[in-house]
């Protein structure tokens, strides 16, 4: 009897994440600790995903990063802009963040993205006229709110975030073969072949099943 009321049947299992998303990050080359983090969670229906740069580095980047990290994974259901308020709270007693997040519908191939901060957010897709709203400001000095912009998904998309430890002269012609490979290929290919050498550097892929 315990046994047939615990166990989850086969019905009711979740199903599993119809997308590929990989993460790579490394501190500044000169600092054990990393200012950067990156958030990858499912809820629901949905995929959650962030990057997440602490101002400065080493210990307190790390903190600011990391007080908006678990602010995030603990209201992970919430609207983006809600989201945004919230770690704009959170951090207030650290040096603050800068952050870019992306919510990906499974149930009607949507896409909806939020920025404050310098982190780049770039879509690779067959569709035309795709553009992401950044507002400028740090998430714990009562940053603006962020302007939230819905985007279709499908099979065909890729989107990276990455922090500006990454240069952003990379381009999607410069190596062809490689968005082919694996999110956490393409995340680590970036992070190795552009990641700068004064600050920590963090890459983030989402390819797209169809959702």
């Amino acid at each position: 009897i315990t046994c047939r009321r615990w166990r989850r049947s086969a019905s009711t299992a979740r199903p599993p994440r119809p997308l590929d998303v990989g993460a790579a990050s490394h501190p500044h080359p000169r600092q054990k600790i990393n200012g950067d983090a990156f958030v990858i969670k499912s809820v629901d229906s949905s995929t959650l995903v962030g990057v997440i740069d602490g101002v400065g580095h080493g210990e307190h980047a790390r903190r600011a990063a990391f007080a908006a990290r678990g602010y995030i994974q603990r209201h992970a259901g919430q609207p983006l802009g809600d989201l945004f308020k919230g770690v704009d709270r959170a951090c207030r007693a650290t040096r603050g963040v800068v952050m870019a997040m992306a919510r990906l519908t499974w149930n009607s191939a949507a896409m909806s993205h939020a920025s404050v901060g310098n982190i780049e957010a770039r879509l690779r897709s067959t569709r035309e006229g795709r553009r992401f709203v950044v507002r400028r400001g740090i998430l714990g000095f009562n940053a603006p709110v962020p302007v939230v912009t819905d985007h279709p998904w499908g099979a065909d998309e890729i989107l990276v975030l990455h922090s500006d430890g990454i240069s952003a002269q990379w381009s999607w012609d410069d190596e062809p073969t490689l968005w082919h490979r694996g999110a956490d290929h393409i995340a680590r290919r970036l992070l190795r072949k552009h990641s700068k050498n004064e600050d920590d550097a963090t890459v983030l892929v989402v390819k797209g099943g169809t959702i």
